[in-house]
């Protein structure tokens, strides 16, 4: 039986903040927003909670593109307490495992789990067999990081589904790979890398390489677009491991340090170095610089995986080509950023924050701590048992990346807490709409 609490729905208009009506008088000391929704329901967000700002932008997305949401409703207040982003997807292989099963869902590189603990297993895992045995399409809502999936709902027809039949994608005589030299592949991956979304805001064109679960065909078609606007040709490299066999690859921009996929995509550039001409990788979402193919498959955590080199111009690609799709209009391209932005911006929002997460950072010297600030809000820190005779720096340097613009400004005050020691009291302020989070760095000038 689904959650009875639980509802994925169109919405149909999100209310001006009103005072609430329908909550009980001890929580009415802050605005609600109202959420409507296609099949006649209404809820209420509580405006206090910072998350319900960004569940508020999100809502509004999905609204003006015609896209459902997964809500938890509280029966006795009306208040939304959860909100997840469900996705459309055709079924593929289902393997179990023994916590439950994993399943291919098409098109994503995410592994994807169905956990036998959960109460609805059986009724969950009847709806994607079906759907899989059938060929027909599913709205599959899971958990934000660890992506279980948490329900599962047929999808109304009709959807255009993918051209099952195999493709040549050369055959379509794609222009040859630019030859480039390896300043101008660094230009190229500076380029796509500026392009990064801030982790806390993301909005449009911006590429949210630090949401790695997921969407990098989206994000390498992106790519190849800046690039090929550059007048150079890039091309494409895929890996592929088996369901059973992922690739485990670290990560600071998952909170479980690490994200598990069946697949991957990346643009790759041919470089000239002192003569000798292969593959550079451009990509982001995890390295700081081009790398070459080996390099790019050694952090993937699968030494038996496979890689396959197309076309820049193949947006979707199964393993062998058996299934191929393009998108010379970028059309897909953009709804799979926007799908992605939006699960960042839930990420960010939720009790894990912005990347990158501090359990998956070393603290490097100099570095006396890690901090997180809400959207344009001002937050004091303190650090004390410095000797006052050492003559001290303080930098506050943001680890959310967010091109554009400052994003913190810092003041420092001292006191003078014995004859010897003092304390730093550092204030820091948030001048942007999304959390940033932050590394406090002190340099000893003089002792």
């Amino acid at each position: 039986m689904p959650n009875p609490n639980a509802l994925v729905d169109g919405i149909s208009a999100l209310g001006s903040l009103t005072e609430a009506t329908a909550v009980p008088a001890a929580a009415r000391e802050s605005q609600y927003r109202t959420v409507a929704f296609l099949g006649g329901r209404s809820a209420l967000l509580d405006l206090a909670q910072p998350r319900s700002i960004v569940w508020s932008e999100v809502m509004e997305d999905l609204r003006r593109t015609n896209q459902p949401v997964y809500v938890e409703i509280d029966p006795e207040t009306n208040l939304i307490t959860e909100l997840l982003q469900p996705i459309i997807y055709r079924v593929g292989e289902i393997t179990a495992i023994e916590s439950g099963v994993t399943v291919e869902l098409i098109i994503s590189h995410a592994a994807h789990y169905l956990r036998s603990s959960n109460a609805d297993y059986r009724e969950l895992l009847a709806t994607l067999e079906k759907a899989r045995d059938e060929r027909t399409y599913v709205f599959v809502t899971e958990t934000l990081d660890t992506h279980e999936i948490v329900d599962v709902r047929e999808a109304p027809a009709p959807f255009v589904e993918a051209d099952a039949a195999p493709q040549d994608i050369r055959l379509e005589m794609a222009p040859p790979a630019s030859v480039v030299t390896m300043q101008r592949a660094r230009e190229l991956f500076a380029l796509v890398n500026g392009r990064v979304c801030c982790s806390g805001n993301p909005t449009a064109p911006c590429i949210p390489f630090t949401y790695p679960d997921d969407g990098c065909w989206g994000r390498a078609h992106e790519m190849c677009r800046l690039m090929i606007g550059q007048g150079v040709q890039p091309e494409k490299i895929w890996i592929y491991a088996s369901c059973s066999l992922c690739l485990i690859t670290p990560t600071t921009n998952n909170p479980a340090c690490q994200v598990r996929w069946n697949w991957h995509v990346a643009p790759t550039l041919r470089v000239n170095v002192n003569g000798n001409i292969q593959p550079y990788v451009i990509d982001p979402s995890l390295f700081n610089e081009p790398v070459t193919t080996a390099t790019w498959k050694s952090v993937q955590g699968n030494p038996s995986a496979s890689l396959e080199p197309s076309d820049a111009d193949v947006f979707y690609r199964s393993k062998g080509a058996g299934i191929a799709e393009t998108d010379p209009t970028y059309s897909k391209t953009n709804n799979v950023l926007n799908t992605y932005r939006n699960q960042l911006k839930l990420r960010s929002a939720s009790s894990s924050g912005p990347p990158p997460y501090e359990a998956c950072m070393t603290k490097a010297p100099g570095v006396q701590w890690y901090g997180t600030i809400a959207a344009n809000a001002t937050h004091r820190w303190f650090t004390w048992g410095w000797p006052a005779n050492w003559h001290m720096l303080w930098t506050i340097m943001p680890l959310t990346p967010c091109p554009g613009g400052p994003q913190l400004s810092w003041t420092v005050q001292v006191e003078r807490a014995s004859s010897t020691v003092c304390t730093y009291w550092i204030t820091v302020r948030n001048l942007t709409s999304g959390p940033v989070r932050f590394e406090g760095r002190y340099d000893i000038l003089s002792r």
